[in-house]
């Protein structure tokens, strides 16, 4: 049975605009991303998936690495909508700013499960919502600001002639990311569960003009939907954090945003253990590194977490009977 997953994750590869403004202003990015456990091969993977307080935390620091509290306002308003994944297809194929809307709504749902997206639609006024599926350890401060300046953005391009930003109401989770007076739009704090942007419904039937969005699109061919089923959601937000030595209980939990005794509960529902879990992961990743790579089996051993090579040896000669060495040895063998 397909058990559906109260894990809320988000496809890791959506923070690339902002690894590349950090990149743009020559600051360490490799050191952000590890400071968050997380490393660029991954932030490149479009099949990584990570629980959103793993986004919020690298978000947060970021800013506070560029000085900047703008920065995701910046980057948003900034953002190459043609090839922003959630946002190809409506690029592509939308004919108003309302159908943009809508088929943006259909599609974030392949990008993530930490948040609904929603438009409602009255006689004067149209609400676009984000809203969070789980309670927020910190303040999103800087990925509501982020949404904000795109979908403003958005609106501002699409509503053309029509724009008067004394006509919408924004409220975010903290203004303070935002520059004062943003865009002459209203804006108001809200709570942690995410954003909402009131507009005039009359936008929504602005014709769209494509080709100023679409310079560029890379299509969203190759990449796996959001997991769904609680394993593989797990297993997916615990790829990242592998290189982690004492990759326990309290820490996935934390990670994942819930309770010990919840975590080992629906593990057991489903008859595994954490442990059981993470050595399986260790092992599929130890395998795929020394059939497809030249990689040192210290840097390997490294990079699962493990101390030294001859505890990774000894783990890995438990999974499959040879010593990482031979195994490669017998693959390349076999060539």
């Amino acid at each position: 049975m397909n058990q559906k997953s109260p894990l809320p994750l988000v496809r890791l590869s959506l923070i690339q605009p902002m690894v590349q403004e950090l990149d743009r202003r020559r600051l360490n990015t490799a050191g952000v991303l590890a400071a968050n456990g997380l490393v660029r091969q991954t932030v490149l993977d479009p099949n990584v998936f990570v629980p959103p307080i793993v986004i919020h935390r690298f978000l947060e620091a970021a800013a506070q690495a560029a000085n900047d509290p703008y920065l995701c306002a910046r980057v948003g308003e900034s953002l190459d909508w043609a090839s922003w994944p959630p946002l190809v297809d409506a690029v592509s194929r939308a004919g108003t700013l309302g159908e943009f809307l809508i088929r943006f709504i259909c599609a974030v749902k392949d990008e993530a499960t930490s948040a609904h997206h929603a438009l409602e639609v009255g006689p004067s006024f149209a609400f676009f919502r984000e809203r969070r599926t789980s309670e927020q350890e910190i303040v999103p401060a800087q990925n509501d600001a982020f949404t904000a300046a795109y979908v403003l953005g958005l609106l501002r391009r699409g509503a053309g002639e029509s724009w008067k930003p004394e006509q919408i109401l924004l409220t975010v989770a903290d203004p303070g990311a935002l520059p004062e007076k943003y865009l002459g739009v209203h804006v108001f704090r809200g709570d942690r569960m995410g954003t909402t942007v009131r507009f005039p419904s009359a936008w929504l039937l602005e014709p769209f003009n494509r080709q100023a969005f679409a310079r560029s699109s890379s299509g969203n061919q190759g990449r796996l939907d959001v997991p769904t089923a609680f394993l593989e959601a797990l297993r997916h937000a615990l790829l990242p954090h592998l290189s982690i030595a004492n990759l326990g209980v309290d820490f996935v939990a934390q990670l994942i945003g819930t309770s010990r005794q919840s975590l080992q509960r629906k593990l057991r529902a489903v008859g595994t253990t954490l442990s059981a879990e993470i050595s399986e992961l260790k092992k599929r990743r130890a395998i795929d590194e020394l059939e497809n790579s030249d990689r040192p089996i210290t840097g390997i051993a490294t990079s699962l977490g493990f101390s030294d090579p001859t505890s990774f040896t000894r783990a890995f000669r438990s999974w499959t009977g040879v010593s990482p060495r031979e195994y490669r040895k017998n693959q390349a063998n076999h060539r």
